[in-house]
């Protein structure tokens, strides 16, 4: 799948309370971030206020943890209910794939597994079960394989992973 995102930044929420196995959807939804997440989410937002290219779209999953991860940024904040905890990358990209933004650059704030499943699905190894930490930043670029095409239309994009940043790398 190709979408018309140069930039795709990926964001796990930060460290939130603890998940029990009992919990319901609507309180799994509902779990706050820790003192330390707090922490993460800021070092992290710190570190993307300095680098995030312009014209950046925010999108973040509805769960708290992510929004209160996401606000850390004090940046215009799109609510995704696609971008819930649990979901399947089919609905992920599905989601991507209608995203009616005329800006280059997309900041996803969301959940394991499906945000490491994007990563590896948008760097060409589907395969992979790539892990990103909690409050992680994976900012991914894309680049056409075939830019010396005469018809850029046909040549396929694909991304690469531009840099890792991690909460423990800020301190």
């Amino acid at each position: 799948m190709t979408i018309g995102i140069k930039n795709l930044i990926l964001w796990r929420h930060a460290e939130a309370e603890l998940a029990d196995i009992a919990l319901s959807v609507e309180d799994d939804m509902a779990r706050k971030l820790t003192p330390k997440g707090k922490r993460q989410a800021k070092l992290m937002a710190h570190w993307l206020q300095k680098n995030m290219p312009k014209n950046l779209m925010l999108i973040s999953s509805p769960a708290v943890r992510a929004f209160q991860t996401a606000e850390a940024l004090k940046y215009n904040i799109n609510l995704h209910p696609s971008l819930k905890p649990g979901a399947e990358l089919k609905e992920i990209l599905i989601a991507l794939a209608n995203i009616e933004s005329p800006k280059q650059n997309l900041l996803i704030v969301g959940h394991q597994p499906w945000l490491g499943n994007l990563a590896a699905h948008f760097i060409g190894n589907s395969s992979a079960e790539l892990n990103i930490k909690k409050g992680a930043i994976w900012w991914l670029r894309q680049s056409l394989i075939n830019p010396s095409s005469v018809n850029r239309s046909s040549a396929q994009a694909s991304y690469s992973i531009l840099t890792v940043q991690t909460p423990s790398l800020m301190r």
